[in-house]
């Protein structure tokens, strides 16, 4: 009885399982999703994400670059970095060589090659779980990590279906934050009215609910996107509320120092000031409490309160939490000094920076300031050359690069220019004194044959064979060497140096006899002093200077073709120092006396005797006519119809070269044919372009570095090539004269008498071939001969 109670309770438990079982279709489902894949894609892509989230420098990017730092010359420097307002480049890039680097999307994330797979192998997992019924509890979570790994993939379309469809199922567990993306996905594609509305609705329910995290990530969405479209006031429109309404003090400070950036590029320095000395009255983070300090230590220098300015970056210095930042605070103390005419101790404090910090950015700020010190305040030329040519090799921005290469070529026509006066005068000297030329010319042979000769006795004590001998000479050498490298230091001018020294230095060069006239060579000479007046005016900014040479040219050279030009380069000298009644009357002599010179009528608009030609004033436009173009052309490159998107980027270029728009179509062109088409030569032709058109702009300065080394680059492949192949024509002489048949040594006496039988024989064979010869010619003149008769009696 027992036993049938039993099996009958077993049957209906059974069966109670069985029902809860067939009932239950949504742990089945589960169960026959492939756990085990969507385990895997959700760890791989939260792993991908977190290393995508922790690249990133500046969550004020609307499309930002992401980089691991830049490395530049074999050293890695990372510095964080925040949305400079107004510029589409949050962080420098850097050229990609061939095979080096892919994953890189124009305007987008740039990942690495790794993080880049990854995210396809998230989406190739995902793609298997929604192969499945929608009833399945993974199906949200597989549509919101495939759609958010398309957006990091720059795949913007894409993402957004994915989002739409999870939007679709209803009220998910992501519902609030998949409308975030869809919004971002809306703006990135353009439709910017649908994306601030669904942002804008994510910012009131997610503040509502008290969902901080969301709140804070849609409102430095707008913000960033706000910036992006160069809308400033809106953009500070929205800083200011956002700190009205949030409590999460630590993204407060980022916020507040944001806004302080976009108040400095607005030139409004007393709300930026404000702004940043706000950021310390939150929780900013150890990197955003320093950039908001030294920022607010160099607004009080910019608005005359240097010696609060001073007190705080000394204050700053000290501290030592900020002892990883001290280079920096040294370079803005170095400009304070600077600016209150404290040269010593500012080249002091910039030569430290030089000297200590060699492998940061700051080391080539330093240098770069050096060379302006060097080249403002103490006029010594030679020793700004030198800074401003360290520059280049440093670590140095590429702002501050492409302005010291400015500085080392105006200074390159400055040292030309001098040697041009130099020969010109010594050439001058040689027509009036012969006998100058003569006695430069034997005192030159002398020093010459001098260095001819230490020269061979050094070739000789290198060839020697002896240890000693090469150890006596190297240490020789060495002290020839050490000697003068300090006579070069000692006499930096070269007056103290001996004709010998200068030749070793390639200071001098042999006297040459003029062979034009003392007349020629007085108006190159005045013609090279108009152009070092104007470098000085110009260029060099050194009026006094300028001043200098014009009156030299008008004193000494009045009668030379450049007079015209000098008198009104003097004139417009006398305009700048204020001085109009000067100036006037150097425009009334050109005005009067030379009136078929071109300066003429130039002169006399300045006197207003001539009225200038009326300027069209260009109609205001709200939108820039390229804006249109632009968008049409991103669009089909996010199409990924490339051709026809460099196509359009280039008639940009070709239709409105003064757009903002040309500058964009040339980088986004240069980056289709570097990331997409790897056509690393196209590339490289269009930033070409960018730097040598709209030289130190943005765009172009954000691929110069790259260009550069690009360049750098085909030119040690060249010189590789070259040198591979004169190794291989080297080989193949040695080769060839290896390959010589070598005659053996044989004594003399032998010798002549080999030589004598040779000559015998040879005799003998010349004798019987000449015998020959005289035969056969014999009996060809008696054949002809015969045949010459035959045809006589013929005839007759």
């Amino acid at each position: 009885m027992t036993y049938k109670k039993t099996k009958k309770l077993f049957v209906q438990a059974s069966l109670l399982f069985l029902v809860v079982a067939l009932s239950s279709c949504g742990v089945w489902t589960d169960f026959n999703t492939y756990f085990n894949t969507y385990y895997n894609a959700k760890t791989l892509f939260e792993r991908t994400e977190e290393e995508i989230l922790k690249q990133k420098k500046d969550i004020f990017a609307f499309r930002e670059t992401l980089t691991q730092g830049s490395q530049i010359q074999g050293v890695q420097t990372t510095y964080p970095i925040l949305s400079q307002p107004g510029s589409q480049f949050g962080a420098q890039q850097q050229f990609t060589q061939p095979g080096l680097q892919t994953g890189v999307q124009p305007g987008g994330i740039q990942l690495s090659g790794s993080l880049s797979q990854d995210l396809t192998k998230v989406i190739e997992k995902c793609s298997k779980i929604l192969q499945y019924e929608t009833g399945s509890s993974y199906f949200p979570d597989a549509l919101f990590m495939t759609g958010k790994a398309f957006y990091y993939q720059s795949e913007y379309a894409r993402a957004q279906r994915k989002f739409v469809e999870l939007a679709g199922l209803g009220d998910t567990k992501y519902r609030l934050e998949n409308k975030l993306w869809l919004a971002k996905t809306h703006l990135q594609l353009h439709d910017f009215d649908q994306g601030l509305s669904l942002i804008e609705e994510v910012k009131e329910e997610s503040l509502k609910d008290g969902e901080e995290k969301l709140f804070n990530d849609a409102a430095i969405t707008k913000i960033a996107f706000f910036e992006f479209r160069e809308e400033y006031q809106k953009a500070i429109n929205e800083c200011i509320y956002y700190l009205s309404v949030s409590k999460d003090d630590e993204t407060n400070a980022l916020v507040s120092y944001q806004l302080g950036k976009i108040y400095l590029f607005l030139n409004d320095k007393e709300n930026a000031l404000k702004a940043f000395e706000k950021v310390l009255k939150y929780s900013p983070t150890f990197d955003i409490e320093f950039q908001s300090r030294i920022e607010y230590a160099r607004l009080l220098k910019e608005l005359n309160r240097v010696e609060e300015s001073e007190s705080e970056l000394n204050e700053i210095r000290y501290a030592g939490k900020f002892k990883n930042y001290v280079d920096q605070v040294m370079i803005e103390l170095g400009r304070i000094y600077y600016e209150k005419n404290e040269t010593k101790l500012a080249v002091d404090i910039f030569r430290e920076v030089d000297s200590t910090f060699k492998m940061n950015p700051t080391s080539g700020i330093a240098q770069a300031k050096l060379g302006e010190i060097y080249k403002i305040k103490i006029r010594d030329y030679d020793s700004s050359y030198k800074y401003y040519n360290k520059v280049a090799i440093s670590l140095a921005p590429a702002d501050i690069k492409t302005e010291s290469i400015k500085h080392t070529r105006d200074l390159d026509k400055y040292f030309l220019n001098r040697k041009e006066l130099n020969d010109l005068s010594q050439q001058l000297n040689y027509i009036l004194n012969p006998t100058r030329y003569m006695q430069d010319s034997i005192e030159y042979d002398i020093a010459y044959r001098q260095f001819l000769e230490e020269n061979r006795r050094i070739l000789e004590s290198q060839n020697s064979t002896t240890n000693n001998q090469n150890q006596t000479d190297a240490a020789s050498e060495v002290r020839r060497q050490q000697s003068l490298q300090q006579n070069q230091k000692a006499n930096s001018n070269n007056k103290n140096l001996s004709l010998y020294q200068l030749i070793l230095l390639g200071k001098v060069k042999k006297p040459e006899r003029p062979y034009i006239s003392a007349d020629s060579v007085g108006t190159i000479y005045a013609k090279s002093l108009y152009g070092l007046g104007s470098l000085f005016f110009s260029e060099l900014d050194v009026p006094d200077s300028a001043y200098f040479y014009y009156n030299k040219i008008l004193t000494e050279y009045q009668n030379k073709p450049v007079k015209v030009q000098t008198l009104y380069a003097l004139g417009i000298y006398y305009e700048t120092m204020k001085d109009t009644v000067k100036a006037d009357s150097l425009f009334k002599i050109i005005y009067d006396n030379y009136e078929k010179d071109p300066l003429r009528i130039a002169a006399g608009e300045k006197l207003g005797l001539i009225k200038k030609e009326e300027k069209k004033s260009a109609a205001k436009k709200d939108e820039d006519p390229a804006e249109n173009f632009y968008l049409e052309a991103e669009k089909k490159y996010y199409d990924k119809n490339y051709e026809d998107a460099i196509k359009s980027f280039r008639e940009i270029y070709n239709n409105y070269p003064k757009s903002i728009f040309a500058q964009k179509s040339l980088t986004y062109a240069g980056m289709i044919y570097e990331k997409d088409l790897k056509m690393y030569d196209s590339a490289a032709a269009f930033y070409g372009i960018l730097v040598k058109d709209y030289v130190g702009t943005p765009y172009a300065n954000s691929v110069l570095p790259k260009y550069t080394e690009y360049q750098n680059e085909r030119i040690k492949v060249k010189m590789e090539n070259d040198a591979k192949q004169k190794e291989l024509e080297e080989k193949k002489k040695e080769s060839e004269s290896k390959n010589e048949i070598t005659k053996p040594i044989i004594p003399q006496a032998e010798t002549q008498k080999q030589i004598a039988v040779k000559d015998t024989s040879a005799v003998n064979d010349t004798l019987i071939k000449s015998r020959l010869n005289r035969l056969q010619l014999l009996e060809r003149l008696k054949t002809n001969s015969d045949t010459t008769k035959k045809k006589l009696e013929y005839l007759k």
